[in-house]
Formats: structure tokens, C-alpha cells, sequence
């Protein structure tokens, strides 16, 4: 009898129960191939803001991500739970691993063992993230230019008078961006960030092709939303791609500082971010601090990607998806080319023409960093050479764009015109998979 106690106590501990490991553990187990130590913080916080008390900047050395966040997002589709399964393969968390789970609060790294758990993995550790994160003699790892993609917490402070790391102190706009006029922008007509206008996607692009508009007229959109390359930009949306074509242009322009909230709209609403109805005129301005596009080196012309495909030194790099690359499909509705400019090579994007989860956690956040530059290795994306962008029209191309910002590599840029414009041009040599 004492025996069959025994025995079901062992399991209870083995199902119930989670080992606590110390500082020194977490080091001489760190690099271990059967050992994966994660950090279940936010997205933000793994990338370098220093949250909830944190007082070094990042994640512990040699951790990976595996975000409480991700769990508490309203609405797991079937799709969102298939992409977890393929980031705990990609992280080589399975039921062979030794796995340590660190968080500040012990809330996160409780979520993440649940689920865990239910996929049958049992050798779980848990470790106070604090004890390694506040020791300044511990390596870390942050990346960049973190500061471009903030947490909501950070713009809550900032619309509430105070001043966050990073903020420059020269002013700051909030908007929150979609594809359509304000009268259809339901997301914003329910709730936004107080004091945030609205920008609607077709005031920096135009149809048929949906192409980035002139010069000009971008300096005309920045005058027209009040915008001076001085400001802060904060960007948004339910979206969030839109939010990234938007934050690529307004660095075209020439503003210094454009960040986009990590997350988007479903951040502001999980983190209780409080928010105001109403629409927000705009309010124009006729200086924006320049009379001329300050950096035209992001946006490449067709004539431009001519010429990288011909340069060994330059990479022309597909932000599509691989039945869109190789011509089975053309990606959208209202267009049906097919095929790849000849000698661009695939960087991977998502599923259809409007996902992006090759290069987002299932919360809208930006993947894991060392991931994305994971991927551009396998697919002999080359960070040496210059990196042009490209999808169907610029929206795919420029989220990942601003990406390799936060990465910090500089040699970057976007064909927004994309496949739309090349597949236009007969001359123009394109690739069809048999």
C-alpha cells in the first residue's frame, strides 16, 4: 500500500509540481544541446526594454522566447496553435529537452508550464528571472535598435505627460493607421489611443497597383497630418502592417524618430491601456522641416532593381509567399500575374498575401530576431550585401524592412513598387516554376 502511495505521489510531483534552479545551474546548463532556457516575458521586454523592475536591458545570453503573451491572446485560432507547435520544434522544445522557464512576476512562466505541460513535456524548470537580469556581472543579450518597436506601457507614459527612455523630448504625434477612409476605420472609431489621428494608407498610395506616391505628394501628406521629421511618430493599428508601410515612408520622408507600437491594437487592449472615442481632427502644419525627401535611398525604383539583380554585392529579396514565388499563384484578387523577378531570391513571408507569420509571433509582435536571422541564413539571404525588399506592392516588404532596423543592419532598403510594377513591363524578365 505504501508502495502504490508512492508511486502516485511521484506522479502528482512529476505533473504538479515544478523544480526551481539556481543562478548556477541556469550557467553550467545554458549552452547544453538537451537544455533550453526561456524567457517567458513579453516580446518587449526579451528585446531590451527594461520592464517590470528590470535594470539591464534584454534577455539572458543564449535564451530563447517563448512569450506568456502569446497564450493570452483573445481568440487561439487553429492556425494560431499550429504555428506554436511549429516555434516549440523551431526552438527544440520537446519532451526530451530539459526546459527552464524565467519570468519577474512567476504569472508568465506559470501560463507558459501549463501549456507545456498539456503537449506532454515534464522535465520543467522554473527560475527567477531577476536573480541573472539584475546581476551586471551575467551576460545579455539586446538587440539594436529595440527602441523602434515599443510596449504599450511606454506610450501610455508618454501621452500621460511623462517622459520614457528613448522619447527625445522634441514632441510627438500618435496614429493609428488603416487602409480606407475614417468613416470605415472601425477599430479607431471604437477606441483609440487619446489624442491619435487617424491616417488612411491611401494617403501615401494610389490604385491600381497601389504604388507609393510622388515626392511631392508625401511631403504634401506630412504637411496635411501636421508631421515635422523632428517629432516623434508613434504608430498603430489593428493591422499592424499598415502601421509598417507608414513608418517606412515617413523615414523616406525624413522623420528621425518613428516607432510603432509592438503588437498594435490588440497589445493596447490586452495591457488595459486606457483609451477615448471620437475622432481626432488633424491638424496641418506647412513646415515639416524640410522641402525635400531626406532619404531616398530606402525606396528603390524599378530601374534600381534592374541593376541590383546584375550586382553580386546585392540581393533583391522576395517577401512573399512560396506559391507566389515560385508563379503558382499571383496573391491578390485583383491581380493575376504570376512569377518572381528572375534572380530575386526567396526571403519568405507567410501563407497568403496578408500574413507575415515567417517574421511575427502569433500576437502581431516581431519574431525573435535571432530567428529572423536564422531564417535569411538557411535561405542564403547574405546581411553582407545590400538588402532590397520586395512583395507584391510594399506593404510585406516594408514591416520586414523596419525589422532589419531593429536588427541594426544598415545596408537595407525596399522596391515598394514590387511585383505589381514588374509584372507590368513585359520587357522585364520573370520566372515561372514548371
Amino acid at each position: 500500500m505504501k508502495k502504490i502511495i508512492l508511486i502516485i505521489f511521484t506522479l502528482m510531483s512529476t505533473f504538479l509540481f515544478t523544480k526551481n534552479i539556481t543562478t548556477k545551474q541556469v550557467k553550467e546548463n545554458l549552452n547544453k544541446k538537451n537544455w533550453v532556457i526561456i524567457d517567458t516575458r513579453s516580446s518587449d521586454s526579451f528585446n531590451g526594454w527594461m520592464l517590470e523592475g528590470a535594470k539591464r536591458e534584454g534577455h539572458i545570453k543564449g535564451a530563447t522566447d517563448f512569450s506568456a503573451n502569446w497564450l493570452r491572446k483573445q481568440h487561439l485560432t487553429k492556425k494560431d496553435l499550429q504555428l506554436l507547435d511549429k516555434r516549440l520544434i523551431e526552438k527544440n522544445i520537446n519532451k526530451n529537452t530539459n526546459v527552464v522557464l524565467y519570468d519577474f512576476s512567476g504569472k508568465d512562466s506559470a501560463l507558459v508550464e501549463k501549456y507545456l505541460k498539456e503537449k506532454g513535456i515534464k522535465n520543467i524548470y522554473t527560475y527567477n528571472g531577476k536573480e541573472w537580469i539584475n546581476n551586471t556581472n551575467l551576460p545579455m543579450e539586446k538587440f539594436e535598435n529595440y527602441q523602434m518597436l515599443v510596449p504599450p506601457i511606454w506610450v501610455d507614459q508618454l501621452v500621460k505627460g511623462n517622459k520614457p527612455k528613448s522619447y527625445n523630448g522634441n514632441g510627438y504625434k500618435v496614429f493609428e493607421v488603416s487602409w480606407g477612409p475614417i468613416n470605415d476605420a472601425l477599430s479607431y472609431i471604437r477606441a483609440h489611443i487619446k489624442g491619435a489621428v487617424h491616417i488612411n494608407t491611401n494617403e501615401i498610395e494610389h490604385a491600381p497597383n497601389w504604388s507609393v506616391n510622388s515626392d511631392s505628394k508625401l511631403i504634401d501628406f506630412a504637411k496635411n497630418n501636421g508631421i515635422n521629421i523632428n517629432d516623434t511618430i508613434i504608430l498603430y493599428g489593428e493591422d499592424v502592417m499598415a502601421s509598417y508601410r507608414v513608418a517606412m515612408i515617413l523615414r523616406y520622408i525624413g522623420v528621425k524618430d518613428v516607432k510603432i507600437i509592438n503588437g498594435g491594437t490588440q497589445a493596447l487592449i490586452r495591457d488595459n491601456i486606457p483609451m477615448e472615442r471620437g475622432i481626432v481632427d488633424k491638424e496641418s502644419t506647412k513646415n515639416i522641416g524640410t522641402n525635400k525627401i531626406v532619404n531616398k535611398y530606402i525606396i528603390d525604383d524599378m530601374e534600381t532593381a534592374k541593376k541590383i539583380l546584375k550586382n553580386k554585392n546585392k540581393q533583391l529579396i522576395d517577401i512573399r509567399s512560396w506559391n507566389e514565388y515560385i508563379g503558382k499563384i499571383s496573391g491578390y484578387s485583383y491581380m493575376d500575374r504570376k512569377g518572381r523577378p528572375t534572380g530575386s531570391i526567396w526571403g519568405n513571408s507567410g501563407t497568403t498575401a496578408n500574413s507575415l507569420e515567417s517574421y511575427r509571433n502569433i500576437d502581431d509582435t516581431m519574431r525573435n530576431p535571432n530567428e529572423i536571422l536564422a531564417l535569411w541564413q538557411n535561405l542564403n539571404v547574405d546581411t553582407n550585401k545590400q538588402m532590397t525588399f520586395f512583395c507584391g506592392s510594399g506593404w510585406r516588404a516594408a514591416e520586414v524592412y523596419i525589422y532589419s532596423k531593429v536588427l541594426g543592419i544598415k545596408n537595407s532598403s525596399v522596391y515598394s513598387n514590387g511585383w505589381m510594377e514588374w509584372s507590368c513591363h513585359k520587357e522585364n524578365p520573370i520566372t515561372v516554376e514548371k
